[in-house]
């Protein structure tokens, strides 16, 4: 929870202002800061994105904030305008929000007021705790700060609401908040290699989740955001948008079930349909080896590309630059410009292109566009693209007259297009996959895009009807899962290491006591 201490010298101020009647400043002051205040802990608890988390930046609705802060004085002045006024404002907004896109305003601190949360007294409490009840304790808070961020998080939620309005609402997760407590504690204590920003983060969502789970016994809500590019969204904190740790800590013991290289998939499902209108006899490998061997052998491909690609190519890097040769070869199947310059666009920003935000080093970046598996994977997608294109315009035109799918000159814009049709298609088989598990006795517990998550292992024989099922509805024969297994967060028991400890004293007291005894009489 946070909390604000604001300087004295904006009191004082206030009164002066208006002396009348007495205690009207204190007030006054008290409501706008108990307003801003809520504001604040709505934004930490719904999800702040990396650039605010990175510049202590809050979600703020101005507008409403001076609506909600109050008035004083005879002729009602706005607190909010007063401060401002008479440069004693709490807060300076540094991204301004607007009603025509829905963004709201994102503001930093003043030096007039200064920020306190909770995580401090969390840490220091779980550090003094003796037994794992005390800590447990210290970890989940007092009762009522958790019922706080419900509120916070769902301003407008009606417990007389049916469980049909709530699914219509929300999707619902079932948190392992044993698991989630320990991932905390590891966060508190354990974690050496996650900077202070990141550790933040996760604390935050990860209190969010403990606090609505503890209300709503064992559950939280996502509320649905669908997207009109196909995908279904969560506003606030979601499964969607945590990281893989902590994704773990609210699952618990599960299996994850991906697409394999699903944009890749869906591209070679169209291949054959190009091959044959264009005459073209060769198959679907023979005419698009890169992207097939992308699709059919991924590790053996990356691990060949990251030899020639970074030339300190280390063992204790390799998991790191796969990651991130995977993400330029998925930006690259999303349309990123195979380029390492930016430019600026019609508002004379500037502009960065896909893979100069994944490789950042320019020379590596050179070394990956000017290998030859990669020019060859470009050139194949480029060519799944363009032909993409020219079936819609072909067959749909009516899609490209949707205003999403253009730029801000108007132009179509080909990227927004495959995204557009990759999503929709993503949405459907992900569907069939849903209901093929539903029918095999498998319930999924979350969903991730192109990822679903099932309490138990599927096996071989149900990811064979279930893929046979998602190719039966699509006509894509490239449709394949990947399975991984994922393990509940544990944490060491302090009782146990307190028994632990207290018998090895009695031994140690015992093997003292013998051999004293023996010195005695031997």
């Amino acid at each position: 929870m946070i909390t604000l201490d604001v300087n004295p010298a904006v009191l004082r101020a206030l009164k002066a202002a208006f002396p009348r009647p007495n205690g009207s400043a204190e007030r006054a002051l008290g409501k706008y800061v108990q307003v801003l205040t809520r504001f604040l802990n709505q934004s930490v608890h719904r999800g702040r994105d990396p650039l605010q988390v990175r510049f202590n930046l809050y979600s703020v609705p101005t507008s409403t904030l001076a609506n909600l802060g109050g008035s004083i004085g005879p002729n009602k002045v706005r607190v909010h305008k007063w401060l401002q006024s008479n440069g004693l404002a709490l807060i300076e907004q540094q991204i301004t929000g607007s009603n025509l896109t829905g963004q709201v305003s994102s503001v930093s601190l003043s030096n007039q007021v200064q920020l306190h949360d909770d995580w401090d007294e969390i840490s220091q409490a779980i550090e003094e705790a003796e037994t794992d009840r005390a800590i447990d304790q210290a970890i989940l808070g007092q009762y009522e700060h958790q019922l706080a961020i419900f509120q916070d998080v769902y301003p407008g939620f009606d417990p007389s609401w049916s469980g049909e309005e709530l699914a219509e609402r929300f999707d619902e997760l079932t948190v392992d908040v044993k698991s989630l407590m320990a991932y905390i504690y590891w966060l508190r204590t354990g974690v050496n290699r996650k900077n202070r920003l990141s550790v933040e983060h996760a604390c935050s969502q990860a209190h969010t989740i403990l606090a609505v789970a503890r209300i709503l016994g064992g559950r939280y809500l996502q509320p649905k955001k669908p997207s009109a590019f196909g995908r279904m969204y969560y506003e606030g904190v979601s499964v969607q948008n945590i990281n893989k740790d902590l994704r773990r800590a609210v699952l618990g013991n599960c299996w994850e079930y991906d697409t394999r290289s699903s944009v890749v998939a869906w591209k070679l499902g169209e291949a054959s349909t190009y091959l044959n209108l264009n005459g073209i006899s060769k198959t679907v490998a023979e005419a698009f080896p890169n992207s097939y061997l992308y699709l059919d052998d991924k590790a053996d491909l990356l691990s060949t590309i990251r030899r020639y690609v970074f030339l300190d190519a280390k063992p204790e890097d390799y998991a790191f630059q796969i990651k991130l040769l995977k993400q330029a070869f998925t930006a690259i199947a999303f349309g990123a410009r195979a380029s390492g310059k930016g430019w600026q666009n019609s508002a004379g920003q500037w502009v960065n292109p896909a893979l100069v935000e994944v490789i950042k080093d320019p020379l590596t970046r050179d070394r990956f566009l000017n290998d030859t598996s990669v020019i060859n994977f470009i050139r194949e997608q480029q060519t799944l693209d363009a032909f993409i294109l020219s079936q819609v315009h072909a067959l749909k035109p009516d899609i490209l007259k949707k205003s999403i799918l253009k730029t801000k000159a108007g132009r179509i814009s080909r990227s927004k297009v495959i995204a557009y049709l990759y999503q929709h298609e993503e949405s459907k088989v992900m569907g069939v996959l849903r209901e093929a598990a539903l029918a095999l006795e498998r319930t999924p517990i979350a969903c991730v895009h192109d990822a679903v998550f099932f309490r138990f292992r599927l096996g071989v024989e149900r990811i064979e009807r279930i893929e046979y099922a998602m190719r039966q509805a699509t006509g894509n024969p490239y449709w394949r899962l990947s399975a991984s297994q994922l393990f509940r967060w544990e944490r060491p028991s302090k009782d146990d290491e307190s028994e632990l400890a207290a018998h090895r004293a009695r031994i140690a007291a015992e093997e003292a006591r013998a051999v004293g005894y023996k010195r005695k009489y031997f």
